[in-house]
């Protein structure tokens, strides 16, 4: 099951809240209202103690996450740039070298698009996609510039070609690794602890305590729904998309226009 949705996010708000007013009527029923008023002094500085430290560990790893999603978001774009140049350059090529490493490369976007990035939702990589790559790679290596022009754009393809290869790697090792279970656990058992902590205190009326015990609970349960939606950049309904990639495609397809007007999967 898909955990990185805006239904899990409704899910883990609402019942945050539910389980937090459970903890509150039943800590009020085990405890006499001398018991809880004697907890005030002490608990109060407890309190700011613990959810001084627990703000910090929170905003740390949302901060965290929310970078990893920038840099995959980016990592992505760099790729399909990269591979977009060396398509650009390769028209310069003769036109064998040229269509070869076209055919390889549109070989590689539709296996990025269809295959790979529906696993990367699981963390994991497509092998057709890698084997894709390795072949381009052999594809734009196996040439033997003859004039200036020719070496000019063979060393700037090598150049795009390797950044292409680094960013691939990268976005593939950024999918298969999120927030770790460590991390999670610190931040569930660390939320519980903090919200626990507002039930050894007492009001006289019980509605106006339930609303801020509610609105402390919402306000920790929607930071861990951040993590969850950016700690994953490749799944869930807050990911990073291949439209780099079909934006490369064009390059083919705007070739081709002409003479196949209707063919390109990437208009």
């Amino acid at each position: 099951m898909e955990l990185d949705t805006y239904f899990m996010g409704f899910f883990l708000v609402t019942a945050s809240a539910i389980l937090a007013i459970i903890g509150l009527l039943t800590v009020r029923k085990l405890l006499s209202t001398r018991d809880l008023i004697s907890c005030h002094d002490v608990g109060g500085y407890l309190l700011s103690v613990v959810g001084t430290l627990y703000a910090v560990i929170l905003g740390l790893i949302v901060v965290d996450s929310m970078g990893s999603f920038q840099q995959a978001r980016l990592t992505t774009e760099q790729e399909s740039n990269s591979l977009a140049n060396v398509l650009i350059l390769a028209k310069q090529l003769p036109k064998p070298k040229r269509d070869e490493i076209q055919k390889h490369a549109l070989t590689y976007i539709d296996q990025v698009i269809n295959d790979e990035w529906p696993n990367m939702d699981e963390g994991r990589h497509s092998d057709k996609a890698r084997e894709s790559a390795i072949r381009l790679f052999d594809v734009v290596t196996d040439f033997e510039p003859k004039t200036e022009k020719e070496k000019a754009i063979y060393a700037t393809q090598l150049t795009s070609l390797c950044q292409f290869w680094d960013s691939r790697r990268t976005r593939t090792v950024t999918a298969a690794y999120g927030v770790t279970s460590l991390e999670w656990l610190v931040l569930f058992v660390g939320g519980a602890v903090t919200v626990a902590f507002t039930y050894f205190f007492k009001l006289d009326n019980l509605r106006i305590q339930s609303v801020m015990t509610i609105m402390v609970s919402t306000l920790i349960a929607l930071n861990l729904f951040l993590v969850l939606m950016f700690g994953y950049p490749f799944s869930g309904d807050h990911r990073v998309s291949p439209d780099g990639f079909r934006v490369a495609g064009l390059i083919i397809g705007q070739e081709n226009r002409p003479s196949e007007p209707a063919s390109s999967p990437y208009r």
